[in-house]
């Protein structure tokens, strides 16, 4: 996949302005910035537990750009580990009823949800991020649509971008449109999800942004 890049010599307001309009959401989707309340997590997305899902520095590859902080998953963690490291870090989202031996890979996978962002109906929006797996473990990023269902916020529309790949980070793309297929999506939230074969695997630089189809390469 080539990289391209362009270089501004002269920016307009009106260019400025849009810019700053078509930031990404979530927020903090490189993860650096640290919850001003809890520091043990990234802001703006849920508490890793500390052993299946860190955020950590990722090393570089050799050759390549270093990533900083990124999020880490360990898919060869069993069931009974992790249910313990969530207990002990007072997550409370995930349970597993009769945990085994067995690495999580083999039935549930791990996830990491962002907090919730707003959208905009009618627009299409890209999903992009890096993905690194180090022997192999596959991936998907989930770009899940949110709104109001008979009184209670439900998920009602969701698209997947499918993520592997072994040995150096990769970039991925998806494009989705959730109220095409949904009408009352208001906002949305990405989960970051590992499973097969267990192993160790990360993500960075998670962007999403309104697009212009009819503007994209082709």
């Amino acid at each position: 996949m080539k990289v391209m890049k362009s270089f501004l010599l002269v920016l307009s307001i009106p260019v400025l302005i849009g810019a700053l309009c078509a930031q990404s959401l979530p927020a903090n989707g490189n993860f650096e910035q640290p919850d001003p309340a809890n520091p043990q997590k990234p802001a703006h997305w849920d508490l890793p537990d500390g052993l299946g899902v860190r955020w950590a520095d990722a090393s570089a590859t050799p050759g390549g750009a270093a990533h900083g902080k990124a999020i880490r998953m360990d898919t060869a963690v069993s069931e009974q580990a992790m249910v313990v490291s969530w207990t002990k870090a007072g997550i409370t989202q995930w349970a597993i009823p009769h945990a085994a031996s067995n690495a999580i890979a083999e039935t549930y996978g791990l996830s990491l949800y962002s907090d919730e962002a707003p959208l905009e109906a009618g627009k299409a929006y890209e999903v992009s991020f890096d993905y690194f797996s180090e022997k192999g473990t596959a991936g998907k990023v989930w770009f899940r649509g949110y709104g109001d269902l008979k009184g209670k916020r439900k998920r009602l529309d969701e698209g997947i971008v499918d993520c592997a790949g072994q040995g150096q980070w990769r970039h991925f793309t998806g494009v989705f449109h959730p109220t095409k297929h949904a009408p009352n999506v208001t906002g949305f939230k990405i989960m970051l999800f590992a499973y097969y074969p267990p192993g160790v695997c990360w993500f960075d630089n998670v962007t999403v942004r309104a697009v212009d189809e009819t503007s994209m390469p082709r």
